[in-house]
C-alpha cells in the first residue's frame, strides 16, 4: 500500500531529522580517540569516554521510551535533540579526560532513537511498517558515508574543536526542525509497547529471530566501535594524520557502492545472505587491520579498511529493516527498543575494553573480532526470511 500525503510529509521530515542527526554523531566517531588524545596518554582512560556515550543510551532507551507516552513522541524527540546538541557543541571546550567522559555520558542521555522509530510507526499502519522505518533507515546509511570523510577532512583542516562546535549546530537544527516539520500523530492508540516491561523484554527473546538479531546487533556495535577506536590510532603511528581522510575515502567509496547494492537485493529478499556476507568481511578485515602491529604497509591498512566498511555498510539498512519485519506487528517498538538497547551496550563495552586490548593485549583483538563475525554468522543462519 502506498502510503498517503500525511504519511510522505511525515517520513520526509523524520528522514531529515535523523539524517542530520546521525551525520552529527558520524562526523565525530573516526576522530574521537584522537580527539581524547590531547587530554591523556591513557588509552584506557580514552576507551572509556568512546564508548561510555553508549552505556547512557542504552540506560535511557526505556526512560525516553517511556516518557514519550506520556508527553508525546515529538515533544520528546525535540527535547533529546536539543539536548544532544548542546551537549555535542559544549564537549568542544573541553579541558581534561574526565570532562569528556563525563559530558560524552550525558550526551548519550539523549536516547531518543526508539521514539524516532515509534513516531513513524504510529503514523502508518500496522502493513506498512516494516517499509517505512527501511525507509527511516536510509538517511543514517548516507550520512554514515558522508560523516565518515568529511569527520577526518574538516578536523585535519579546522581542528578537532570545530567538528564538535559543527555536529552541535546539526543537532540543534534537527531538533528545531521537528518542531517546524514533524507533527504528532493523531492517532491516540500510541505503541504503548515502548514503554518496555521486563515481561515484554522476556517475550521478546522467546523469539529467537529478534533474540539472534539483538545479540547480532550488540556484537556489530562492539566490533564497530574496536574498529574506530583503533584505526585513527593505526594511521597515526603508521602514516601520519594527514593520510587519515585520504584512505577513508576509497573505503567509503566501496562501502557506498555496497549499500546500494545491498539495499536492491535486501528488496529481493536476500537479507540473510548479504548479512552472512557482510559477517564474513569484517571478520577478514580484522586479520589484515590488526595481525601485524609496527610493520603496516598502506594498501594492507587499505583493504582491511574496504573489507570492514563494506561488510558494515551492508548491514546499516537491513537490520532494523529485519528486527521490525521479524516482530509481531503489536510489538515494533518494543523489539526495536530491545535491538537498540543491546546495540549501544555493545558500543559501550566495545569502548571500555578496546583502550585496555590496544595497550596491553593487542595479538587478541583480531582473534576477538573473528569471534564476534564468527557467533554473527552463525546466528544469521538460524533466521529464516
Amino acid at each position: 500500500m502506498a502510503f498517503n500525503k500525511t504519511q510522505k510529509k511525515t517520513l520526509m521530515a523524520m528522514s531529515s531529522v535523523v539524517g542530520l542527526r546521525m551525520l552529527a554523531v558520524f562526523l565525530v566517531l573516526p576522530v574521537f580517540a584522537l580527539f581524547a588524545e590531547k587530554f591523556t596518554a591513557n588509552l584506557i582512560l580514552i576507551g572509556i569516554a568512546f564508548g561510555i556515550y553508549g552505556l547512557s543510551r542504552a540506560i535511557f532507551q526505556i526512560p525516553f521510551g517511556y516518557l514519550s507516552d506520556k508527553i508525546g513522541r515529538k515533544n520528546v524527540l525535540f527535547s533529546g535533540m536539543l539536548l544532544f546538541g548542546i551537549l555535542t557543541f559544549i564537549i568542544g571546550f573541553t579541558s581534561n579526560i574526565y570532562e569528556l567522559i563525563s559530558l560524552r555520558f550525558l550526551q548519550g542521555v539523549a536516547a531518543e532513537s526508539s521514539v524516532a522509530f515509534a513516531l513513524v510507526s504510529d503514523t502508518v499502519s500496522e502493513n506498512d511498517r516494516a517499509k517505512a522505518l527501511a525507509y527511516l533507515g536510509m538517511p543514517i546509511g548516507f550520512s554514515f558515508v558522508v560523516g565518515i570523510v568529511l569527520g577526518p577532512l574538516l578536523s585535519f583542516y579546522f581542528g578537532y574543536s570545530f567538528l564538535f562546535y559543527f555536529s552541535g549546530i546539526l543537532g540543534i537544527l534537527s531538533a528545531f526542525l521537528i518542531l517546524a516539520w514533524v507533527e504528532e500523530p493523531r492517532s491516540k492508540e500510541m505503541l504503548k509497547e515502548i514503554e518496555i516491561s521486563l515481561k515484554d523484554a522476556i517475550n521478546i527473546f522467546k523469539n529467537k529471530t529478534l533474540a539472534n538479531l539483538s545479540i547480532q546487533g550488540f556484537l556489530l556495535s562492539f566490533f564497530m566501535t574496536i574498529f574506530f577506536f583503533s584505526l585513527p590510532f593505526i594511521v597515526k603511528h603508521e602514516l601520519g594524520t594527514g593520510y587519515y581522510y585520504k584512505i577513508l575515502i576509497p573505503m567509503v567509496i566501496f562501502s557506498l557502492f555496497a549499500m546500494m547494492k545491498a539495499s536492491k537485493k535486501a528488496d529481493m529478499g536476500y537479507e540473510v545472505h548479504l548479512l552472512k556476507l557482510s559477517f564474513v568481511l569484517m571478520g577478514i578485515s580484522s586479520i589484515f587491520l590488526f595481525s601485524d602491529p609496527g610493520n603496516y604497509a598502506l594498501p594492507v591498512i587499505v583493504i582491511g579498511g574496504i573489507l570492514f566498511f563494506t561488510g558494515f555498510s551492508i548491514t546499516e539498512p537491513i537490520m532494523p529493516s529485519l528486527v521490525s519485519s521479524s516482530s509481531d506487528k503489536s510489538l515494533v517498538g518494543t523489539s526495536m527498543g530491545v535491538y537498540n538497547t543491546l546495540q549501544f551496550s555493545g558500543s559501550f563495552f566495545g569502548g571500555s575494553i578496546a583502550g585496555l586490548l590496544f595497550k596491553n593485549y593487542y595479538g587478541l583483538i583480531p582473534a576477538i573480532l573473528i569471534i564476534s563475525s564468527l557467533f554473527c554468522y552463525l546466528l544469521i543462519m538460524r533466521v529464516k526470511k
